[in-house]
């Protein structure tokens, strides 16, 4: 039997996790007392933040019992934001202690949960079984299965994260042509664990419809490029893709796509500008649709080193602004998680800095992205995002008021995680 066969018919049994994660298996009871809280409902002073069994039971002034038999925790003078969600990252590393190391200081971060956005299943869903039975501490790991045209199996990059398979055969990574049997490599893709498919490039719009068809009929969500090369935006926002990744590449609308996938970053950035008509378009009908856009902004600011780049940079923070304006949902993600050096956070905290210093969000609007945004993203927001009776005890204590100033969301107390203090 092939090794993508062995997969759709046992994966789910032999990674031995769910394809949606779940709270820890222990959770705690949990006082914050007289506590600030800052969320994208804004902002509600002096409150008590009741947690039993890992779970939010109130949020209201005078709401915790003078003898909680649960962790106390005073937060006068302090602030109380939901667990920050990371839409966009990539986990794994060059080895799996890396992985981990990075998983744990994720979290000791503040980030709760992440969106692993296709790499080595292997390594994926091993960290995310480690997280459900406690084994690791580690942020929620949501993960995706990526398609791709096969222009895509020459990428170095597919190559590193399915070593040991043959061309085209890793079940969490597939080749997808009008030859393909759809419904079937969706099955062998979501029997990987994986929480949604990644389109990724060199995908027909016909087919990047049908895909998202299947998928959405399994209970998976499709996540995507904002072009995926021939397909245009418009076309996949069009399909019902939950949501698209990389802001600069909407240009595409306004211009003839490549058929080379690995210029896509090389748009017109002068001449397109980003109140263009068909762009516009687009905007509008994510506004009307619910797709979510992560601009990925940290990754641009990164890459601004020449003028194309500067250029490239400058375009992808006004059209995230646009995006904003027009009732695009934003989430913040990095395409880069950070590393776990000493004295270091995560690299959302960046993204939330350039979403305000570059995209003039306010700093609630950049807190909400890293938050209720990124619920959205994981098809996530009855139970993440905001702190609210009934939602998942994932937390962050501050000193300072992020509504203030976004730097302030860098000013952690206290990390709490499904009703349990981890940090």
């Amino acid at each position: 039997m092939r090794p993508a066969a062995l997969w759709s018919a046992f994966g789910l049994l032999a990674v031995g996790v769910p394809a949606v994660p779940a709270a820890p298996q222990e959770t705690g009871d949990v006082l914050v007392r007289g506590v600030t809280v800052v969320d994208a409902l804004g902002v509600r002073p002096e409150v008590d933040v009741v947690v039993r069994e890992g779970v939010i039971r109130a949020v209201e002034p005078d709401a915790g019992d003078e003898d909680f038999d649960g962790a106390v925790i005073d937060g006068a003078g302090r602030f109380l934001v939901p667990g920050l969600i990371d839409a966009h990252v990539h986990l794994e590393g060059s080895s799996r202690r890396e992985s981990e190391r990075t998983f744990r200081w994720l979290l000791e971060g503040g980030v709760t949960s992440v969106r692993d956005m296709a790499g080595d299943a292997r390594t994926l869903a091993g960290l995310h079984q480690a997280q459900l039975t406690g084994e690791l501490p580690g942020p929620a790991l949501y993960y995706s299965g990526l398609m791709a045209g096969p222009a895509f199996l020459a990428d170095p990059r597919l190559q590193a994260a399915t070593r040991g398979y043959g061309e085209g055969e890793a079940p969490y990574m597939i080749p997808v042509t009008d030859e393909t049997d759809v419904a079937k490599a969706v099955a062998v893709l979501k029997g990987t664990g994986a929480t949604g498919v990644k389109l990724y490039a060199d995908v027909p719009a016909h087919l990047v419809a049908s895909i998202t068809r299947e998928a959405h009929r399994t209970g998976l969500l499709v996540w995507a490029h904002f072009t995926v090369f021939p397909a245009k935006p418009n076309e996949v926002v069009g399909s019902g893709v939950d949501g698209v990744s990389h802001a600069p590449y909407v240009i595409w609308e306004a211009a003839p796509a490549t058929d080379d996938f690995t210029l896509r970053a090389r748009g017109d950035y002068v001449g397109v500008p980003p109140d263009h008509p068909a762009v516009t378009a687009v905007l509008d009908s994510m506004a009307n649709r619910g797709t979510v856009l992560d601009p990925t902004l940290f990754v641009f600011d990164r890459q601004a080193i020449d003028e194309v780049g500067l250029q490239r940079m400058a375009w992808t923070a006004a059209l995230t602004t646009r995006a904003k304006d027009r009732g695009v949902t934003i989430a913040a993600g990095t395409d880069g998680a950070g590393q776990p050096l000493a004295g270091t956070l995560p690299n959302v905290y960046r993204e939330m800095e350039l979403l305000v210093g570059r995209s003039a969000f306010t700093p609630l609007e950049a807190l909400t992205a890293a938050t209720q945004g990124g619920a959205r993203a994981l098809g996530r927001e009855s139970s993440l995002g905001t702190v609210e009776v009934g939602k998942t005890a994932d937390l962050v204590l501050l000193s300072r008021n992020p509504a203030d100033d976004i730097a302030h969301a860098r000013s952690i107390v206290h990390v709490i995680q499904g009703g349990r203090v981890v940090r």
